[in-house]
């Protein structure tokens, strides 16, 4: 085989290759843009969610077109938002009046569907998308949003059929408890009947002692009558006099008793307690000085209770020796403290004159 044969057979092939795919995507509709006959529109979307080139455009559920350009809205004197230029096929004509609305399923596919118009011409579409017409588009609501109002309506409703089953056992508790209102009215009637036979009773008591009910009565008006021809006026103001006088001698008493409360509590109280009042303070001096006057009288005694002889302040009272040895020391004592007193002298003058000049203690090793 030669060379010329083999390019031949490679042209061939290419050629029914070439043919056979443009067959299939006639056969599929799928054919590229530039070998359909289209016409543009444009459509103004407050917002376009999920709007992407190549979204179907679809009139009464036949895809007629794609979304071939998106776009903010930048026109003069116009709202902002977003503007989807569709490529639509020529073949199908779209009347004025229609509405490109925005529909997105649960899955989140997005398709412009061309609502019917109105109107009985067919709407002008352009040839390129500069010159195309702008029209109002909608946006369907969003099914998930729709989902979550049902999702919280059906937990409404749980919570609703939750509160009718609960009110269904009160009234089943009811029922049940219903089934005892039979006794509590026997009962109710029979205490009804005990009471009625109790009046009777009472009745009856009444009116057998009637007569003596009736001399009682007169006999304590008696008395009554008496009480106040005994309470002159004269009497009730002495009687109010002396209440007055109670009162005012119990409010002084009361008084007096306060004032001693303090008193009271400090002859009251144990040894260890400090006494807030000066005759506390006094009867507490007192204590101390029978102390310190028994310790003295139990020095002095002996076991048999009589003088105690041999006790340093029984020597210190009879012995004249321990008098004098007291009398010399505390004359001994006397002088070393005067001549102290000298040496402490010479020492202030010393540290005065050292402080007024401190150089004179060089001054003198100097002189020496």
């Amino acid at each position: 085989m030669n060379e010329r044969v083999m390019q031949f057979r490679i042209g061939m092939f290419v050629i029914v290759a070439g043919l056979v795919l443009t067959m299939l995507i006639v056969w599929f509709g799928e054919s590229p843009a530039l070998l359909r006959d289209q016409v543009y529109l444009r459509a103004h979307y407050a917002d376009a969610p999920g709007v992407l080139e190549g979204v179907a455009v679809r009139k009464s559920g036949i895809r007629v077109g794609e979304v071939a350009a998106i776009e903010f809205d930048h026109r003069p004197n116009q709202p902002d938002g977003v503007l989807v230029t569709m490529a639509i096929e020529h073949k199908y004509p779209i009347r004025e009046g229609s509405v490109p609305r925005l529909s997105r399923s649960l899955i989140g596919d997005v398709t412009i569907d061309l609502l019917p118009g109105t109107g009985q011409a067919n709407l002008q579409l352009g040839r390129s998308p500069a010159d195309a017409p702008v029209i109002e588009g909608q946006v369907a609501p969003d099914p998930s949003k729709a989902l979550a109002a049902a999702t919280q309506a059906f937990e409404m409703t749980g919570d609703t059929l939750k509160s009718i089953n609960e009110a269904a056992i009160g009234l089943a508790k009811l029922s049940k408890n219903a089934e005892h209102i039979d006794d509590f009215l026997k009962t109710w009637t029979k205490t009804g009947q005990d009471v009625s036979s109790a009046s009777q009773g009472i009745d009856q008591f009444l009116e057998t002692n009637e007569n003596d009910f009736r001399t009682t009565m007169a006999n304590l008006q008696k008395v009554g009558e008496k009480l106040n021809n005994t309470l002159t006026p004269e009497t009730q103001d002495s009687l109010k006099s002396s209440i007055a006088k109670i009162s005012s001698a119990s409010a002084r008493l009361d008084a007096e008793l306060a004032d001693v409360g303090p008193l009271l509590k400090d002859l009251g109280a144990p040894v260890n307690h400090t006494p807030t009042t000066d005759f506390g303070q006094s009867v507490r001096r007192f204590n101390r000085v029978v102390a310190d006057v028994e310790l003295l009288s139990a020095a002095l005694r002996n076991r048999k209770g009589g003088l105690n002889t041999d006790g340093s302040l029984q020597k210190l009272l009879t012995q004249a020796d321990l008098h004098d040895n007291f009398n010399t020391m505390a004359l001994n004592a006397s002088q070393a403290l005067s001549q102290l007193k000298v040496v402490l002298s010479s020492f202030r003058a010393f540290a005065e004159r050292v402080s007024r000049d401190p150089s004179a203690i060089s001054r003198g090793i100097l002189a020496r």
